[in-house]
This record gives structure tokens, sequence and C-alpha cells, in this order.
């Protein structure tokens, strides 16, 4: 504080705002003359009214000079306004304890934004102080968290916490704040507690809570997963085990289940035994080249066959010095003089049991053993192939095979090559798409997904017209890593066709172009195009679809019933692919017998019921449509009943339950029907009446038949009649 005067004596007290450390100025001194009292009975100014809440007896100075007064039996002093008066906002400290104290009612906090910037408010000048201390934070820990080895998760968790963390504690110190003293956030700070610790405890935990919801450790792992026929054991030590039980004759199925060397003899004899197939067989398989396998353009060479000697190299016939071409599919393969499993692996690994591949991903013992691939170039830089190429610039794989008794050649049958590494030049091929070409397209679908396939990494684009690389509108989706291989050994770019007209050819084009990454100097994109044409297509209709509201009777327990559809339209003319379900719902639809054209058939066997069946045919394009066929099946099994007989005229009438035929015999009921005497119906449209001349005192023994065979057995009757018991 400067004297009255303008001048600053020795002995004179000072504090630094802020920081709220007392001072003297250096040197001795007379003390200051002692201040006046004066009392403040609170009516005056606002600003005294403010400070009646602190205490009752005040001293004060001339303008300029250092005020003090007692509340609560403590000394204060402070600094009074230049006009003599003391404002709201005025800060004051407790002599002895030097902490800072504001008379009620003062000025809000002023914070630093980022250092630079002045904030005045209770909760905003604490935020922005937050923003500087967290910036300061955040950059701390991005800039020094790499070299103590954090990974690039833990950093970016530990910024994100530290972020939180810090702006929490300020935010809840600004509000309690402004509880206190008012200012935005004043009803919320008021609910806060008002410990000076828990703002600290708040920001920890929420700086825990980001840093647990956002830490994602993070790895790739290469997980190969192969579903293989089972195997039995190696051997035969347990073939006989099929030929103990006498009461269950050993088949070929289990023979060969109780081992790889177990064969069945004497098949089809009643004598059939399970036996080891040279058992005394230690030798391992001989192994040579597959002529028939080897892609055209490239031949065998230094072929040393095994054993003695160990394996063979693959050269191209034309170019490359013999090196293979880069991204070009190879396939080559092996004869074994007996059946063998083979495996291949790019290390020279000490077992059989060892290696990773079986050869042509096949694990079944055969004599022909084929083998595909493609290999990137030497120098592609996004992929590491230190592991297989050799020190030469030679790729070599290793093969073991290994027989039925677990024989196999331990000193391994390696095929080498190379890959050219001259400057890529050749531009990508695409090979194939999802759709054949000319494939139909759903009616009224405009849009469909497509793969393109292309023999090496590159960036795909499609349009409607044939155009150049960079002038096309679509870009597809492409899987660049080289190890992003299909199993056609391919490499898949994926996008949507747009804008498909119905009933019209639509023509796409694609391009591509390799070296993704590479400077677009060394890249090379096709220079034509690979055309692709779909259908659009039609709906598909169903002209006929039968039984349908009819009744299908029959005379046995089970009934042969064909369900019959007839298609047209669609895709391909009517042609289509039918299924039916008793129930309608997805997933219990099983496909027609006869189908796959346009005209469907499936024979169904039905007991009497009540049937209905949704049918759903769906064509090449997607196109689909439904009926639904209902009917009963009546079966009568029961044959015709005779109701009366009685004499009429001159003849002999009966009359049956049911549409019959009726024949007789004047011997006994043991007749064939078909040799019976038939009877007559009178009306002839009338078939359940039947006559039969009438003979006096004759007795009629009368079989009759329904229109589905169904008649008495063959030494009953239906009726056995009595001329003396009608006259």
């Amino acid at each position: 504080v400067k004297q009255a005067d303008g001048t600053i004596k020795a002995g004179d007290e000072f504090f630094e705002v802020g920081k709220v450390s007392l001072m003297s100025v250096a040197g001795k001194g007379p003390p200051p003359p002692p201040p006046s009292k004066e009392k403040v009975d609170g009516a005056g100014s606002g600003d005294v009214a403010a400070l009646a809440a602190l205490g009752k007896e005040y001293t004060s100075a001339k303008a300029g000079a250092v005020i003090k007064f007692r509340s609560g039996g403590k000394i204060l002093e402070g600094v009074k306004q230049a006009d003599g008066t003391i404002k709201a906002g005025d800060e004051f400290f407790e002599v002895g304890k030097v902490s800072l104290m504001s008379v009620a009612g003062k000025g809000p906090r002023t914070g630093k934004l980022l250092g630079l910037i002045d904030v005045t408010s209770n909760f905003f000048g604490h935020l922005a102080e937050g923003v500087t201390y967290a910036g300061a934070v955040a950059g701390g820990i991005q800039l020094f968290a790499g070299v103590f080895g954090a990974s690039p998760e833990i950093k970016n968790s530990l910024t994100y916490a530290a972020i939180g963390g810090i702006m929490t504690w300020k935010a809840i110190k600004g509000l309690q704040l402004a509880g206190a003293e008012g200012g935005f956030g004043k009803s919320i700070g008021k609910l806060l507690p008002k410990s000076g610790k828990f703002a600290g405890i708040a920001g920890l935990a929420v700086a825990a809570a980001i840093f647990v919801l956002t830490y994602k450790k993070q790895e790739q792992k290469l997980v190969r997963f192969e579903c293989k026929p089972w195997e039995p054991v190696l051997g035969g030590a347990s073939c006989e085990r099929c030929n103990e039980d006498p009461f269950r004759p050993c088949s070929e199925y289990r023979c060969k289940s109780l081992g790889q060397a177990c064969e069945l003899v004497n098949a089809g004899t009643g004598d059939e035994k399970c036996v080891h197939v040279s058992p005394d067989d230690v030798v391992s398989p001989t192994i040579t080249p597959f002529e028939e396998a080897l892609t055209a353009g490239h031949r065998y060479t230094n072929v040393k066959t095994r054993p003695p000697s160990l394996g063979m190299e693959i050269v191209r016939t034309e170019g490359g010095g013999g090196c293979l071409q880069a991204f070009t599919n190879l396939e080559f393969g092996l004869l074994t003089n007996e059946p063998a499993q083979c495996k291949i692996d790019m290390a020279n690994k000490e077992s059989f049991e060892e290696m990773d591949f079986f050869f042509g991903d096949n694990n079944l013992h055969l004599t022909n053993h084929s083998q595909a691939f493609r290999l990137p170039s030497p120098s592609n830089e996004d992929v590491d192939l230190s592991l297989v190429l050799g020190t030469d610039g030679r790729f070599t794989y290793y093969v073991r095979c290994q027989d039925a008794n677990g024989n196999v050649n331990e000193d391994a049958f390696a095929v080498s090559f190379c890959i050219d590494e001259s400057p890529d030049t050749t531009p990508p091929v695409i090979e194939q798409t999802s759709f054949a070409e000319g494939a139909a397209v759903q009616f009224e679908v405009d849009e469909v997904p497509v793969q393109v396939f292309v023999n090496e990494p590159a960036e795909c684009k499609w349009s409607r017209q044939d155009k150049g690389y960079e002038d096309m509108e679509n870009e597809l989706d492409c899987s660049i890593d080289v190890t992003q291989l299909n199993s056609d050994l391919l490499y898949a770019c994926s996008g949507d066709l747009t804008g498909i007209q119905d009933r019209a050819a639509n023509e796409f084009f694609f391009r591509c172009k390799d070296q993704p990454g590479a400077a677009e100097g060394d890249r090379n994109v096709n220079v034509q195009s690979f055309a692709l044409v779909l259908q659009g297509s039609q709906p598909l209709n169903i002209l006929e679809a039968t039984p349908s509201n009819e009744t299908i009777v029959g005379s046995t327990q089970i009934q042969a019933v064909e369900l019959f559809v007839r298609t047209d339209d669609g895709a391909a003319e009517g042609r289509a692919i039918c299924a039916f379900s008793p129930s309608g719902v997805e997933g219990s639809f099983v496909t027609f017998f006869e189908t796959d054209s346009h005209e469907h058939r499936q024979s169904l066997d039905l007991v009497s019921g009540n049937y209905e069946y949704t049918v759903r045919c769906i064509d090449a394009g997607g196109n689909a449509v439904e009926a639904v066929l209902e009917f009963v099946v009546d079966l009568d099994e029961e044959a015709p009943v005779v109701t009366r007989a009685y004499k009429e005229s001159d003849g002999l009438k009966i009359v049956t339950d049911e549409d019959a035929e009726c024949k007789y015999s004047l011997d006994s009921c043991n007749f064939v029907f078909a040799e019976g005497l038939a009877m007559i119906h009178n009306p002839a449209s009338l078939k359940t009446t039947h006559f039969a001349k009438w003979d006096g005192g004759q007795s009629y023994y009368v079989k009759c038949q329904d229109e589905f065979g169904n008649e008495p057995s063959p030494n009953e009757c239906s009726i056995v009649v009595s001329a003396v018991q009608l006259s």
C-alpha cells in the first residue's frame, strides 16, 4: 500500500494479490501513524451494508490506505477504494493466517482461458482455468507417455481421462462457488456438498471411469479354421476287432473305421474279414512330379525323385529368366506310389505333425496330389516375405507324405522356384464377378450388391459407360492387403450396382488400378473395361397348381397324391425351382422332386384328412411367387353293404349303400368275384340297385364290390338270399 503522499516508506506492509503472502519494504523507518477509528452502523451506502455481516467495528484511513476491521474476533486487512469507500468485491486477508476472504457479495472469479483471456465468472472462470490445465496435462501425456513405453491405446485413454477429470474438478469448484456467492449455476451449486475435497474426488472418479470405458487393447491374430473328413487311426492294430462278433458281420465301413490300414476282404461271400493290409510295410511313399497338374507355360526341372534325392524346381518357360510371374495362379502336383496324405509348409519343420497345411487342402489318402497358390512380388512393400524367401531370392516349399501305416519321409521333399523381381508393368486382371454373364435381376429391384475378383490387390471402379478409370464415377471397396485372398486365390472388391431397369439388358463396365499406395507413376491401370451384363426381369407367374379345392378318394390306408405346378414368365420364361410346405413357415419348405423347369411335380403319400400346402417358386433372378393348395383325401376301405333284398316282379332285387357291382354264385360264397354271375342295374345309371333272374327255391350267394375294389373276403358274401324266404 502506497502512502498518501505517493511515496513508499520503509516499514510499509504489502501482500501479493492472488498469492496472499505478506512482505515488507526493506529497511527501517518509523511506523505509519495509527489510523483513526470510525463507526459503521450499516446506515451508509450499499457497500457498507454488504460489510455489516462481517463485523461491527471497522478501522479506516484515507483513500488508498490500509483498512483494518474486526470480524468475529479476527483482525482483517484490505484495500479501500480511492474514493475512501469500501466496495463489494474488495479482497481481504486474515492477518497471521494469510488466507484470502472477500466482502459478502464480492465480484465474480476471474480465470484465464489458455492463460491468455480473462473470463470473469464464478463458474466459467473455473472452467476457463480447467481448459488451460487440461490442455497442458493432455499435451504432456501425448508428448511423454510414449517415452515410458505406453501403447497408443493407453496414451489416448489417459489423455481422455485427464481432460475429463480436470474439467469435472473445475466445473464442480465453479458450481460450489456459485452456490455460495451467486452467478451462473447457483441453484445447482447449492445442492453440492460444501467440502473442498468433493470436487477433487469427483474429478478422479470421472477420470477413472473414462479410462475404463475408452481403453481397449487391440491386436490382430490370424486364425485358420478347417473342416476335414474324419480320419481313423494310423495302422491296423485294431482291424481284427471287426471280426469278433459272429452275429454282427463286419462291413466295409466298420472295418475302415478301425484303422487306415484296415481293409475288408471276401466282400459279398458271407465270410467277410477285416485285415491289416501290409503290416510289414516300413517304407515311406515315393514322391515324383505330377506333370498333368502343372499350369501351362511352366515345367519341372532338376527333378530328383525321393528317395533318395530331395526335390525339384518349377520354372516359367517364357520370360522372367525362368522365374514365375507375380500374382499369377500356379498349380503343380506330386504323385505317390501308394495312397498317402501329404503336407506342405514354408518352413522345414522337424515332423509331419508340425507341418501346418495339407497338400491341396485335402487330408485324404490319395496317389495324385495337387496344390494351387499365387505369391506377390518380392518387391512388394506391403508383405514380409523374409520367412519364405531364401537368401538367393528363391521360394522353397517343403513336402512330407505319410502312408496308412504311418510311414513318412523324414527328409522333406523340396519344391523351389523364384518370383520375377522386375517392375510390375502388367495391369490387374478381373477374373470373375459374383454374377454370371447375363444373370437375371429380380423384378423392380434397381440396386444389387456385386463382388469383382482381381488377381492382385487393386483399386477398382465401375460405370454404366465404357470410359477411362479416372473418369468412372463409382468406387468399389477392395481388399488391398496381399494376405486377403479368398478360396479361389483372388482379391475381392465389393459395391452396389444401381439403376437396373426391368425387362432390359443392363451393361456395367469395370476397371482397376494395381499397387495401392505406390507412386502413381508406378501403378498400372486397365485400358480395357471388364463388361458385365445383367438382365432385368419380369414377375414370375403360376399358371396351374393342383390339386386345388377337390376331394381325392381311394380305398387304401395311404393314398398317393401328386402336387403339380406350371410356371411362366419371370427371368427365364417360367423356369424356376419350386418347393412346398404344410405350414408356410420360413425354413420349412421342401424342394419338389421334379423341378428346375416350367413344370414341377411332387408325389406325396397321405392318409385321410384335410390338407393345405403352400407352394413357393423362385427363378434365377430371385422372383418369387406362391400358391396355396387345399384338398381333401377321402379313403374308403370298407366293402359295400347290402341294405335290402326282395323279389320285384320276376327278379331278385338288392340295394347297396354305395355304388357297386354285384355278382353271385348258386353254390357257395367261396368264388372269385370276376367269375361270378353278374347282376344288372335297372336303371343303368343307378349303381346302388342290382337285379338277377328269379329262380324259386334257389339260394343266391352274392358279393358286391365298390369302385375302389373293396369286396368281402374270398369265402364270405355280402348277402345270402334264399328264394324260399322271399316267397
